[in-house]
């Protein structure tokens, strides 16, 4: 196929503006959005107690000698002079790191605006990205010190930038993707190299093109080195073939629970595009294998596709008059209003017991804005109000996930910190033996803080980290502080080993 004909193939022109999509209100619309995104991105992460899992123990190899092993680790022993800095008796050391997440995400949005806007049109990716952000499941790594919102940069625009390189072969786009995935190789070295083979042979298998797939082959010893030099981040990451690399199950239930405010937009998406791959049509098929490679590697350029699946149908639902997909997005929304209802009456008898009084109302609060806004989206379809439709499914999700932040976590924050009061209370730094279980790597890195040694091999320790119910009188501690995961409200206390 001739390179230009190629190029007009792949490359979608600009789509003529939906209507009310350039008028003030939207753009008014547009900037709310923005602000209620960033503010729950960046609200009280000098604050958050050190999330389980991932986190926990990312934050131990950065407060240990052995930060060197990984580039990610040792930035972030740099950063946490900074935020000591401002108050040392809070989390506001934790502080810098969660920047560098919060801003791998937003630049996340800004170069899939820039790149990913010259393939499938800047405004059906602009819809997109307002469906990343109203997400629940996306959003949550620039909240916590992870390497994956490293590798959401890194692989996405590494994504994006091989896909230029087969519909432009006249652009030399190698040190642009050259530089995306050296930034996730850091994160997840052996996720990224799986990804990027797959995402070059999927971008010759649809695009065709010649010698600028052997320029991106070579590109893979970045990620070859990495993966040498440091070896696999494992458990410090929270999804890239780390501590379940076979998740697949749940890893797809995430996802899937992410979308829950854009449920009918989501199914219509998926509807157009099983259509569109059986016409055949060119950008149909880079989504589906963009989709594929994301779940196979457990990437996060799957939700960040499935977010703009349903971005294109916010940009249709109004634009065509013969909109084929009505039902899918109307039923989607009404099933989602009441699985909405049934799972707000669930919440808030949750968190009635384990936060009685203001708990509850805080909780209320939340679960109200959620649901009031789903159920002005369903109005909106129904209705065929645009403003409606759009700014209620959009909504729901942005102040959902803000009033969680803002009004509940405090009162989940509030025994969150066992850790750091057990460690208090140790009065003999003694080698410390902590089980491999999520739940107690929250310890790791405040033990290390105040000086306790932690240990993974038992005939090496002199005490053992443990926890039981409040009901089991059974395994008592000499040391104990009361505490919390998430919900679970348990005793921790170390003993004697």
């Amino acid at each position: 196929m001739p390179k230009k004909d190629r190029l007009k193939k792949t490359v979608t022109p600009p789509e003529p503006e939906t209507a009310g999509s350039g008028s003030s209100r939207f753009q008014f619309f547009l900037w709310i959005c923005s602000f209620f995104f960033f503010a729950a991105l960046v609200m009280r992460l000098d604050v958050i107690t050190v999330w389980p899992g991932a986190e926990g123990y990312a934050l131990d190899l950065a407060l240990s000698n052995e930060r060197g092993q990984s580039l990610y680790a040792f930035v972030s022993g740099l950063l946490f002079g900074p935020g000591q800095a401002i108050d040392a008796q809070t989390e506001a050391i934790w502080l810098f790191p969660r920047l560098l997440s919060a801003l791998a995400v937003l630049l996340t949005g800004f170069f899939t605006y820039r790149l990913a806007g010259r393939l499938f049109g800047p405004q059906a990716i602009g819809y997109g990205l307002l469906c990343a952000g109203a997400s629940l499941f996306l959003p949550f790594f620039g909240k916590v010190a992870t390497p994956d919102a490293l590798a959401l940069l890194g692989q996405v625009g590494f994504f994006w930038s091989v896909l230029l390189a087969g519909a432009d072969a006249e652009r030399n786009y190698l040190i642009q993707a050259g530089l995306f995935l050296f930034v996730a190789a850091v994160a997840a070295p052996l996720s990224t190299l799986a990804f990027g083979l797959g995402t070059i042979v999927a971008g010759r298998m649809l695009l065709g093109g010649g010698k600028q797939w052997m320029n991106l082959l070579f590109l893979l010893a970045i990620p070859v080195l990495i993966l040498i030099l440091q070896g696999n981040q494992g458990v410090r990451s929270y999804w890239f073939w780390g501590g379940q690399p076979l998740a697949y199950g749940r890893w797809l239930g995430y996802c899937l629970l992410g979308m829950l405010p854009l449920t009918g937009w989501l199914l219509g998406g998926l509807r157009d595009l099983v259509y569109k791959l059986q016409r055949e049509e060119l950008a149909a098929r880079l989504m589906a294998a963009g989709l594929l490679l994301g779940f196979a590697t457990q990437s996060l350029l799957f939700p960040l596709l499935l977010a703009l699946l349903a971005g294109k149908q916010l940009q249709l639902y109004f634009r065509e008059a013969n909109y084929p997909w009505r039902d899918w997005v109307r039923g989607g929304a009404v099933v989602h209003v009441a699985l909405a209802s049934l799972g707000a009456f669930m919440a808030l008898a949750g968190i009635g017991i384990a936060f009685p009084g203001a708990g509850y109302r805080a909780a209320l609060g939340m679960v109200a804005a959620y649901w009031i806004f789903s159920l002005l989206g369903v109005i909106g379809l129904f209705g065929e109000r645009r403003d409606f439709a759009i700014g209620g499914s959009v909504l729901a999700g942005l102040l959902g996930v803000l009033f969680f932040w803002v009004q509940v976590y405090p009162y989940f924050e509030a025994e969150r910190g066992w850790a750091a009061r057990l460690a208090e209370q140790v009065e003999v730094p003694l080698p410390t033996y902590v089980p491999a279980d999520p739940m107690f790597s929250v310890a790791l890195p405040y033990f290390r803080r105040a000086g306790i040694p932690t240990v993974q091999d038992t005939a090496a320790a002199d005490l053992r980290l443990v926890s039981r119910s409040p009901t089991d009188s059974l395994l008592r501690a000499p040391i104990e502080v009361p505490g919390r995961i998430l919900l679970e409200r348990r005793l921790f206390g170390v003993i004697k080993e």
